[in-house]
């Protein structure tokens, strides 16, 4: 064996036995009101439902979760004390119109509320597989096919929820459906059929005419034939022999000067608690609750399909956690991450646990600060969690910096939407045969007859801010503006910031303008620094993408969260969702322009700070047949929280000084005697 070898196996024992290499195992005993439910009080609700006969045995649940206890509840809960266990739960029969919702005191071991809600439509992914038995027993359908010289034997079906453009009864599942080829991933072009799946029966066959319906070699990515051609380059490890610096407590984290809770919600997805900033031994409040209950998938293609393609991915999908797998150790976080379980549910209300949900790491963030020869190395601590929504992958990462600051990123990868085609280039104009606009097509060619589809991806993010308290917070927007040239400006460099105090809902609905530098300051009217600053926090929008359909449009009535990037909203518990509960129905509207319409007051009261992040993507080649991961976000910064720069005592690691010795200006042993060394 080598020296290298040896080294390298070395390092990786010194890895295994400074860090955990394995992943935390779920606790069985909720010890805090916050944390998820547990794979056996899982059971336990389902159980109770059915002996109740709340449930029919036949229903599909939408959602199993902790109903959280009131927050004023959770602020005066006191460690060792008892605390409420509830459930909510959401669930539908296939044959009947609308949704149950209960609520199960797990506690007590009884059901405490049942509501029949008509007219909405549940989530669906798995469940909606009935599509496929569905349209093969229509001989319409089966004639519709054999037109195009397909038999109904050779394709499998996928479909998705028509929302405000169904024709069905209001309340009725009803979906768009769509076939496609066995073995072939890209759709029978044009032809589809709006399919009552309460009752079983398509309502109507739609056939757009000679768009694309042959076989296409595509090159579609398989996970479990990818083929490793090119060698990685020499190992970059990363080790902490002494152990990380985190304490994970059940749900609960702590490092350096912060302190919060995070767990993993079964719509949601990842959600932070209770985040606080210990400033010289006191626990300061920042934010109570932290989530992304929200995101929509607008596609750009004028086809009927591709105008239905609007994913709410959450409120429709629950993130595709139902089917939700284990984060790569090494890939999807660095290998020095704690990796945490997450317990979820499938669609039958089965509990499953997924062994690596969240990766709890420290990581290298570059240089905190320096000036001349005085420098200090940042350190961030990160938790992260992955979802793959069908085609698509997801990560959200929650970044806690030395100084206060809040880093949340977004990541894109997985497989582009596609649709096929004609044409098999782009030298020559559109096929006639292929939808464009004056020449231009709705896409982008990544394979002769393959156009991956221009689309956006707007996701919302919902900040219960409690800025030192959960009361007496209000929000101010910051522009930056010129002052005229004049008397008060003679040589035309002045300029200040205007802010500007929301006092109602109305006011405080508002859109990016990086003209003026515009940000939110999100602060607390009776706490000041020693500066008679308010302390607070401030919101810095990062990549955005300004939302391409137009005012009126379906999507816009449904998705009203996308007239603003910003909204803030007084304090409700029943208000989570800027969509609704029920996206995915047909004519119901809730959501963030509901809520608002009230203009409920919100200057020194308990708010919550809505953000839209929004990128439009118009698809390269080169993220063909996998996308390479493409990164947004924002960060809320300390603005006036502190009356200086908390880290200015922070020193550098022990082991970088022992490393690295202070340059010496004259070096005796330096090819040149003369030269001065800096």
């Amino acid at each position: 064996m080598t020296k290298a070898c040896v080294l390298y196996s070395l390092v990786m024992l010194l890895l295994c036995v400074g860090q955990s290499c394995t992943q935390k195992t779920q606790d069985d005993t909720p010890t805090y009101p916050l944390d998820p439910l547990t794979a056996t009080e899982m059971r336990k609700v389902v159980q109770i439902l059915k002996d109740s006969k709340t449930t029919s045995g036949r229903d599909i649940f939408n959602i199993i979760n902790l109903k959280e206890p009131p927050k004023s509840e959770v602020l005066a809960y006191k460690p060792g004390t008892p605390f409420r266990r509830e459930a909510f739960t959401s669930f539908y029969d296939y044959s009947k119109n609308g949704v149950t919702e209960a609520v199960v005191d797990i506690n007590a071991g009884k059901v405490i509320s049942v509501k029949n809600i008509p007219n909405v439509t549940g989530m669906g992914l798995e469940a909606d597989s009935v599509a496929n038995t569905i349209v093969r027993n229509d001989k319409a359908w089966v004639v519709a096919l054999k037109k195009r010289g397909i038999s109904i034997d050779s394709v499998t079906h996928r479909s998705v929820f028509t929302g405000d453009m169904g024709i069905g009864p209001v309340g009725h599942r009803e979906q768009l459906v769509i076939a496609r080829r066995k073995g072939n991933n890209i759709d029978i072009e044009g032809l589809m059929a709006y399919t009552d799946f309460t009752t079983g029966k398509i309502l109507k066959i739609v056939d757009e005419g000679n768009s694309f319906s042959g076989m296409a070699n595509l090159n579609y990515f398989n996970e479990d034939s990818i083929t490793e051609v090119t060698k990685a380059p020499r190992p970059l490890i990363i080790t902490q022999p002494e152990g990380h610096t985190f304490e994970v407590k059940g749900h609960e984290i702590t490092w350096q000067n912060w302190k919060l809770r995070y767990g993993v919600d079964n719509r949601e997805g990842l959600v932070i608690y209770d985040v606080r900033y210990i400033d010289n031994g006191k626990e300061r409040s920042i934010m109570y609750r932290g989530s992304m209950p929200e995101m929509v998938v607008p596609y750009g293609s004028p086809d009927l399909f591709q105008a239905s393609y609007n994913f709410f991915d959450a409120g429709e999908y629950r993130l595709g956690q139902g089917t939700a797998r284990s984060l790569s150790p090494g890939a999807d976080a660095p290998e020095n991450a704690e990796y945490m379980p997450a317990v979820l549910h499938r669609e039958n209300g089965t509990p499953f646990q997924v062994d690596r949900a969240v990766a709890i790491f420290e990581e290298y963030g570059g240089t905190l600060w320096r000036h001349g020869t005085v420098s200090r190395r940042a350190t961030n601590l990160a938790i992260k969690y992955y979802t793959m929504i069908e085609n698509y992958d997801y990560a959200f990462t929650w970044r806690f910096k030395e100084d206060g600051t809040i880093d949340v990123d977004i990541e894109l990868t997985g497989i582009v939407e596609v649709k096929g085609v004609h044409r098999i280039n782009e030298m020559g104009a559109p096929d006639k045969d292929d939808l464009s606009y004056n020449g231009k097509s709705f896409g982008t060619l990544v394979h002769p007859h393959v156009e991956a589809i221009n689309h956006q991806h707007f996701f919302v993010f919902r900040l219960d801010m409690d800025i030192d308290g959960a009361q007496n917070n209000s929000v101010m927007e910051m522009n930056t503006k010129l002052v005229p040239p004049g008397s008060q400006n003679p040589y035309g460099n002045a300029f200040y910031v205007d802010h500007t105090l929301f006092k109602k809902e109305l006011e405080a609905q508002r859109s990016i303008d990086y003209e003026s530098a515009r940000n939110w300051h999100v602060v607390n009217n009776t706490e000041m620094n020693i500066y008679g600053q308010h302390m607070g926090y401030m919101l810095m929008p990062g990549t955005q993408a300004k939302i391409m359909v137009p005012e009126g449009s379906l999507l816009r009535k449904k998705a009203g969260f996308l007239n603003h990037q910003i909204w803030v909203t007084q304090y409700h518990e029943n208000e989570e969702y800027p969509a609704g509960k029920y996206p995915a129905s047909n004519k119901v509207y809730d959501g963030l322009p509901e809520w608002t319409a009230q203009n409920r007051a919100i200057d020194n009261n308990d708010v919550v700070l809505w953000y839209v992040a929004g990128i439009t993507h118009i698809v390269r080649p080169e993220e063909w047949p996998v996308m390479s991961v493409h990164h947004l976000g924002f960060s809320l910064m300390p603005f006036g929280f502190f009356s200086s720069n908390p880290t200015i005592g922070n020193s550098n690691p022990d082991f970088i000084k022992r490393q690295f010795k202070d340059v010496i200006k004259k070096q005796s042993n330096s090819r040149d005697l003369e030269i001065e060394h800096q």
